[in-house]
């Protein structure tokens, strides 16, 4: 786990919006499944993004934030099936890898989003 405070302060909301704004200004398509604990498969990534670049499916978390059994099992099987699917965390917003993995997505330079 990171040691810098910013990234342990930020709300999993603030880490969800910026990641609302990059999707948009960088003209991707994007899922927010918002609640899956009251559709058809709980657990359900918070995520499916897509651009040029391919596709990724992503879970929101805090710092602090654990993964539920169910997030788990979506996240083991979509691997598993030869998705991309991996946990963001506020400190993968402050060191750039959110803003690259998206710019690779969009199939643009990454080179913007360096740290």
């Amino acid at each position: 786990m990171t040691r810098d405070p910013r990234a342990a302060a930020m709300t999993e909301a603030e880490l969800m919006e910026y990641v609302r704004s990059a999707v948009k200004d960088l003209g991707l398509l994007a899922y927010h499944a918002h609640d899956g604990r009251r559709s058809w498969g709980p657990g359900f990534p918070d995520l499916v993004i897509v651009g040029r670049g391919g596709c990724i499916w992503r879970e929101c978390k805090t710092e602090a934030g654990s993964l539920s059994p169910e997030q788990r099992q979506w996240g083991d099987t979509l691997k598993r099936a030869g998705q991309n699917w991996r946990i963001w965390r506020p400190r993968d917003r402050l060191d750039g890898s959110i803003g690259r993995e998206l710019a690779n997505v969009a199939a643009i330079q990454t080179e913007l989003f360096s740290a």
